[in-house]
């Protein structure tokens, strides 16, 4: 049985809280790099097409060091570049203006800071005190954007200093501008900008309090992540999308399941063009059950985990995986 529906919306609040800041980007620890960086990267290869896929993190410190020779040399194979969306890619900025501009700002009259409670406006208080935003333009955005703009401001001006310059998508997408390489997308900014806005609605304000707490308390509380991230650690990144979304699989459902689920079709095309194509999406999407590595494997593809660093990597897919199916896979429609 589900939860009640005011019980999910507040608890995908606070999922869209902890994916901004978990997955938007990492508090820096030194102790991530003690054998050498070793990020998890996979392949699957059939005749003449080659897949790789690889989780990001899409915003780092400035030096951080993730980047390996197997890495340089995957990155330098690639016929085509693949991200998640064209979020980051300069042609879209129009599309987010306009999206932000029909469904970024209350209603006129309305503000966040008259519509919480005594608790929840001392967190909102906090949160602008820590943030280099207009109080102003925040007090009047919509619930799911002012949880966006403070979870990244958090992020990128708190002691970690995570830089989206300094990101994985960044790194990749100007090398394949530099490189002359084609650039796709699983998705429209359109659709990604709708599920982060399903997250939030408006008439949810408890789930919206519940994120902002969220968000004061857990400021030094993500830097696992970079930690496991950067060493290749994928079952310590499962278990962070574990905990953030156990309370609500509905949440998962719509931030992940789904859109891993639509994206295979589209790596399975991939996988009939006769040419290197690198994948590049957030980390989450690749670790544990109903991933897109996991998917892949339940489909019958032989997926590998490439040697990025010292250590030997574990197997992708479990020995002896008996594949669930073969038909072509259908999309499932994303319902706001």
């Amino acid at each position: 049985m589900g939860l009640p529906p005011s019980e999910g919306r507040l608890m995908r609040s606070r999922f869209l809280v902890l994916v901004s800041i978990a997955f938007f980007a990492a508090l820096a620890c030194g102790s991530a790099q003690a054998r050498g960086p070793e990020p998890a990267l996979w392949k699957i290869k059939r005749g003449d097409s080659t897949v790789y896929l690889f989780g990001s993190i899409h915003a780092l410190p400035e030096y951080w060091q993730w980047r390996t020779k197997p890495i340089d040399a995957t990155i330098a194979s690639a016929n085509v570049f693949v991200f998640e969306s064209p979020l980051l890619a300069p042609k879209s900025i129009g599309d987010m203006r306009v999206f932000l501009r029909e469904n970024g700002t209350l209603p006129r009259g309305k503000h966040l800071s008259r519509m919480l409670s005594e608790e929840g406006l001392a967190d909102f208080k906090t949160l602008l005190s820590r943030a280099r935003v207009d109080p102003d333009s925040v007090n009047v955005m919509r619930p799911w954007l002012a949880l966006m703009v403070l979870g990244s401001s958090q992020v990128q001006d708190g002691a970690g200093q995570m830089l989206a310059g300094e990101g994985v998508d960044v790194t990749f997408l100007q090398y394949a501008e530099r490189m002359k390489r084609p650039v796709r997308y699983f998705e429209s900014v359109k659709t990604q900008l709708e599920i982060l806005h399903a997250s939030a609605p408006d008439d949810d304000i408890k789930g919206f309090e519940a994120g902002l707490h969220d968000m004061v308390h857990t400021r030094n509380a993500v830097g696992s992540l970079l930690n496991a991230w950067t060493a290749g650690n994928v079952n310590a990144i499962a278990k962070i999308n574990d905990e953030v979304v156990v309370k609500d699989p509905r949440a998962k459902q719509m931030v992940l399941d789904v859109r891993n689920h639509n994206w295979i079709p589209q790596i399975e095309r991939m996988m009939l063009e006769k040419q290197t194509t690198f994948i590049t999406v957030g980390a989450a999407h690749l670790a544990g059950p109903g991933s897109v590595v996991d998917l892949l494997c339940q489909r019958g593809w032989k997926v590998e985990r490439v040697k990025t660093g010292t250590s030997v990597p574990p197997l992708a897919c479990p020995p002896g995986l008996q594949a669930k199916s073969t038909s072509p896979v259908k999309e499932i429609a994303l319902r706001f």
